[in-house]
């Protein structure tokens, strides 16, 4: 038997955001539970009782029944999935009981799996000009994820997830917070200090049992930068086990990953790419403007690091990387675009027209799959 659930939407600290929220969580439920579940439940928005909501319609039916034991079941891997999404606030399940009278369905809220591991403010206390919003990021890492052939990594700490371009750490502390250990790489030095005195506080001040070191960072000799490591458990037996998250921070510029870590080791990639606005961005041994000419630089490398199977998420400004040359550059490094342009459009502000580009390696094992579901995702264009 299916049902109906309710998936509530938390409202967004920015404004600007808020008003394609809606729009954006259709089409990460879209790729997120087609990905996932093996097929797309029917999605529409809705409000109820002047809450924003999505109505996801074929789900599984709630039921008190606890599912066996080492088995997630059916109904549970949904509502990890739902608890997951990058806006979700809480889910209802309606039920339809017609024999009590009832003119109107039940509305019963439904218990979610436990899919963060760590406190929200490692996402949200560090502030700076620049950061991507939370939930944004939230569904860059939701998306690439669902993209890789490894996805059900994201819930045991098993997926391998690099931001080859990570600055302050956004999509790392996500990352933590969803109980992977993360590998990122940032050329700014101070980006990176700054980064490393934020977590070691934020470790500190949560009591958190953990190990954070900083080396220098060398090949052949050369110092590129530094290294950051860190390692924090619940308790000092898993730490001492070395059973602990780790985190990697190479501060280096990006188009040196492939001498530093090991290739076909990644399972998903996710980058805010340079928008070519307010800041530079470092490409080979010169500071770039043109978000396309890191892209060019880059992404071979990247490619080399990423299993067949994994998935990627890139964060765009339209005004300065166009989706058809952007797609051109990925395919002459062995990717495939599977978003259409505007898949994921909407406004930051007057020079930020954001996007995302959804692609896989060419020689993914799910590659009509995926491209199946990026065929489907027309309707839910915002």
């Amino acid at each position: 038997m299916t049902s109906v659930s309710l998936v509530l939407r938390a409202p967004s600290a920015n404004r600007v955001y808020a008003q394609a929220a809606g729009a954006l969580a259709l089409s990460e439920a879209h790729w997120v539970l087609g990905a996932h579940l093996g097929a797309v439940p029917r999605l529409r928005q809705r409000s109820v009782g002047g809450m924003e909501a999505l109505e996801v319609h074929g789900a599984p039916a709630l039921t008190d029944a606890p599912a066996p034991t080492g088995t997630p079941g059916e109904d549970v891997e949904l509502g990890r999935l739902l608890g997951s999404l990058s806006s979700t606030l809480g889910v209802l399940d309606v039920i339809e009981e017609p024999s009590s009278g009832q003119e109107e369905p039940l509305l019963r809220p439904r218990a979610l799996p436990a899919v963060l591991h760590h406190p929200a403010d490692l996402e949200t206390i560090l502030r700076y000009p620049g950061k991507t919003n939370e939930q944004f990021t939230a569904m860059l890492v939701n998306l690439a994820a669902a993209l890789s052939a490894r996805r059900a990594g994201l819930f045991d700490g098993t997926l391998s997830l690099l931001d080859p371009l990570c600055g302050r750490g956004t999509t790392l502390n996500r990352a933590l917070r969803l109980g992977l250990s993360p590998l990122g790489a940032e050329i700014d030095r101070k980006d990176v200090e700054a980064y490393r005195t934020f977590l070691g506080s934020w470790l500190r001040t949560h009591r958190v049992r953990h190990t954070l070191d900083s080396t220098r960072l060398t090949v052949h000799g050369e110092q590129l930068g530094i290294r950051v490591e860190a390692e924090l458990a619940p308790d000092k037996q898993t730490l001492r086990a070395g059973r602990g998250q780790r985190l990697t921070v190479l501060g280096c510029d990006t188009v040196h990953l492939g001498k530093l870590l090991p290739a076909a080791s990644v399972d998903a990639l996710v980058a805010d790419l340079p928008y070519g606005v307010q800041h530079g961005s470092r490409a080979g041994d010169q500071w770039q403007r043109s978000p396309l000419e890191v892209l060019r630089i880059a992404a071979p490398g990247w490619r080399r690091l990423l299993r067949d199977g994994a998935g990627l998420a890139l964060a765009v400004n339209r005004h300065t990387l166009d989706h058809a040359q952007a797609s051109a550059v990925l395919a002459d490094a062995g990717l495939r675009v599977l978003s259409a342009d505007g898949a994921f459009r909407h406004r930051v502000d007057h020079s930020i027209d954001r996007d995302i580009l959804l692609a896989i390696p060419t020689d993914h094992p799910h590659a009509e799959q995926l491209a199946a579901l990026a065929a489907d995702q027309e309707s839910y264009t915002p």
